[in-house]
């Protein structure tokens, strides 16, 4: 647990976990588990006429709010209070797709960038109930976004499309859309990025198993998966990758400037289709989502599961981890 000042307040502190997993499934079910233990912290129904499936979830950097967004929906959870801080749902103009994918966008948590299957990318702010919208950039011409990240050091977002494009995008100014990459035939499906001092990796999962990798200046194309590739993701420390895909396998790459080395394959009998993973923040664990409803937490030292995550009824399409990374460690709790 950590401490946390109330509105402000230093003589009010309030205690929270220091250690979040947010996960989504098919099942209309949302759970966030405390990851030591496996145990249930908070749980959400939702109303499969209102809110329809989730496409993506994002923690805030401090574990207070989670964002979620599906058809036509984008709600801000208290993560701590067990309530909608905000929705918008089937009631606007500017947003008559499926949003795909979301993300903070500023570091004080009062603003969300999403991409969805109009083309737009889309920055909202939350001073209150009710979502505002401030700016958008049409990329319908580079095909559906897919996925987005908000790690880049030139671009508010970088995002993947359905038909091949990684665009840099500029949210102050509509006509700002910078060609990163294109591969024909080859949809974006999930991106990452990482920044360590001067150098920049870019990292981008297509839906035929190939690994799109950017490293000073250069652009590498590898296949790594024999089926549909889903995600990709980097460790915290930019030396790890993993990725996954509908073959089942979960493949672990050691990065080292632009060379790529492939340090072990996961599978377990259970696994189906990989849909998300993430790394603990000291990279010695990573986490998965897949087809057969149950998250599972990976040792990155013995190579082993260290925990299932049960409650899902079907799959279990997207997951969000957040620590405090001041004071936590799963590696320090015994794990």
């Amino acid at each position: 647990m950590y401490s946390r000042e109330i509105d402000g307040n230093p003589d009010q502190e309030q205690k929270f976990p220091s250690a979040l997993l947010a996960t989504a499934g098919l099942d209309d079910k949302i759970y966030i588990w405390h990851p030591e233990t496996g145990d249930i912290y908070k749980e959400y129904d939702l109303d499969p006429q209102i809110d329809s499936q989730v496409n993506c979830l994002k923690f805030s950097g401090d574990g207070r709010l989670l964002a979620v967004t599906g058809y036509e929906v984008i709600k801000v959870y208290d993560v701590h209070s067990n309530r909608p801080l905000t929705n918008m749902s089937n009631n606007s103009d500017s947003n008559s797709k499926n949003i795909t994918c979301v993300n903070f966008a500023t570091t004080d948590n009062t603003s969300l960038i999403t991409g969805g299957e109009d083309g737009y990318c889309r920055l909202w702010q939350f001073p209150r109930r009710n979502l505002k919208q401030e700016r958008e950039v049409n990329c319908s011409q580079y095909g559906v976004i897919n996925c987005l990240t908000t790690k880049h050091p030139d671009f508010n977002a970088v995002v993947g499309t359905q038909s091949g494009y990684i665009l840099g995008l500029n949210l102050s100014d509509e006509r700002n859309v910078t060609k990163l990459l294109h591969r024909k035939a080859l949809a974006i499906q999930s991106i990452d990025c990482h920044v360590e001092k001067h150098n920049l990796r870019v990292v981008a999962m297509t839906t035929v198993g190939h690994l799109l990798s950017y490293y000073n200046g250069q652009w590498t194309d590898k296949k790594v998966h024999d089926k549909l590739g889903l995600c990709c993701v980097l460790s915290h420390d930019g030396q790890y990758l993993a990725t996954g895909g509908s073959d089942a396998k979960i493949r672990l790459f050691k990065l080292e400037e632009n060379l790529i080395f492939e340090l072990r394959t996961l599978t377990d009998t259970k696994l189906k289709w990989i849909w998300c993973l993430q790394f603990s923040f000291d990279s010695l664990f990573l986490f998965v989502s897949s087809s057969d409803g149950v998250v599972q937490m990976w040792s990155l030292r013995d190579w082993d599961i260290k925990r299932n995550y049960r409650g899902h009824k079907k799959s279990v399409v997207s997951l969000s981890l957040f620590e405090y990374r001041q004071k936590h460690s799963m590696h320090r709790q015994g794990l």
